[in-house]
């Protein structure tokens, strides 16, 4: 049996990467599925989306990997009209008792959709009467038939994530239009400043591509991910305070102007500080101390090491490797060689080794190359 603290556990995950995490790790281990797929309603794109796919063999379902469900397709509004699991078995029983044919047709456009899938078992799962998510089931490793007692069972696994789920998705409207707000100060930064245009996106989508590739650590935080993004995101909002003779000057600032520029993290949590509420201090401290160095040397509290979170050790990177690739008014943009020169220089002293070797890797990958593809052209991408 599928312990009663497993459903706890569910009902306590904060995101569904954590909802996901426990079914793979309990849910689909004890019911011996082949695979367990996941569908998540996708409001922008009309449909069901494919967010999980928890595989126990080698052996996937085929082109249904990728595929999406559409509002119209036969399993959605089978499942609506139900609002309970379907076995393709009790599918190929109602076909032979169908008394229309037009009833016969659909039961025969489900079974056959549901054989696309080769699924055994489709589960809904709903959250105020909206069906938020679809899990669909393989068959078990053992190839006995799904007992009356698992599928109930599943079925309420199934209706406390997708409470999981639509609780998150509110939370993150939530969110979006407090950090929208914010974007239009990064507006108003970067207007003020063109040598910072597209820099706090891109610095999130680089940190972004470092965080998959150090997933083990972000997943060990509360909404680890999305935090990471925002974090990175919204990390120079305070740069919207300094004056344009510390922002734009194109020489050595004075240290008078150098110990503003380093108030600039402290400015930028003050302005970020309500994410607390949703996402906790964690992402505070990302922000806070994304100039912080491995070895302490950095501001603006020579923090160093483990001292410095996660999300701030990746952010340091990311951010480095923009401004090295962008012109600034104190000097142009390096070559990659350059830059590639630099973060390695920096391993240990500067940059936590673990985060230049996941840089390396996805700039090797050319993971990088479609976010700022001028200054990543292809030749030298073999040299590090």
């Amino acid at each position: 049996m599928v312990e009663p603290k497993i459903f706890n556990n569910i009902s306590k995950a904060k995101t569904p990467r954590e909802l996901f995490s426990l079914l793979e790790d309990k849910v689909a281990v004890h019911f011996e599925v082949g695979f367990l797929k996941v569908f998540v309603w996708d409001e922008p794109k009309g449909r069901y989306v494919l967010r999980e796919n928890i595989t126990s063999v080698k052996t996937t379902s085929g082109e249904a990997d990728s595929a999406r469900l559409k509002a119209q397709d036969p399993i959605i509004a089978h499942l609506l009209d139900v609002k309970k699991a379907v076995l393709v078995k009790e599918v190929d029983e109602n076909i032979a008792v169908a008394l229309t044919k037009g009833r016969k047709a659909f039961l025969s456009s489900l079974r056959d959709q549901l054989i696309d899938f080769q699924a055994e078992v489709c589960v809904p799962g709903f959250a105020q009467d909206r069906l938020v998510a679809v899990f669909i089931l393989g068959k078990k490793l053992s190839k006995e038939e799904f007992s009356n007692q698992e599928i109930m069972l599943f079925s309420s696994l199934a209706s406390q994530s997708a409470a999981v789920i639509s609780k998150f998705n509110s939370v993150k409207k939530e969110i979006e239009l407090f950090v929208n707000s914010l974007r239009k100060v990064i507006q108003a930064l970067e207007a003020k400043d063109i040598y910072t245009r597209g820099h706090s996106d891109r610095v999130a989508q680089f940190s972004m591509i470092l965080g998959h590739k150090l997933r083990d650590e972000l997943d060990m935080l509360p909404y680890g991910e999305i935090s990471l993004y925002y974090a990175a995101e919204l990390h120079d909002l305070g740069k919207v305070h300094l004056s344009d003779a510390v922002l734009k000057k194109a020489g050595k600032l004075s240290p008078e102007e150098w110990e503003q520029m380093k108030r600039h993290p402290i400015e930028s949590v003050e302005i970020v500080k309500p994410l607390k509420k949703w996402f906790g201090k964690i992402i505070l401290d990302g922000v806070l101390y994304h100039h912080e160095n491995f070895d302490g040397t950095g501001y603006p509290y020579g923090k160093k090491r483990d001292e410095v979170n996660i999300l701030a050790r990746i952010i340091r990177v990311a951010d480095s490797f923009d401004a090295m690739i962008t012109d600034r008014p104190y000097r142009k943009a390096l070559t990659h060689h350059q830059v590639i020169s630099e973060l390695k220089a920096g391993r240990g002293t500067k940059y936590d080794p673990k985060v230049i070797d996941a840089f390396l890797e996805a700039y090797k990958e050319g993971l990088f190359k479609d976010i700022f593809y001028s200054q990543l052209e292809s030749e030298g991408q073999n040299e590090i």
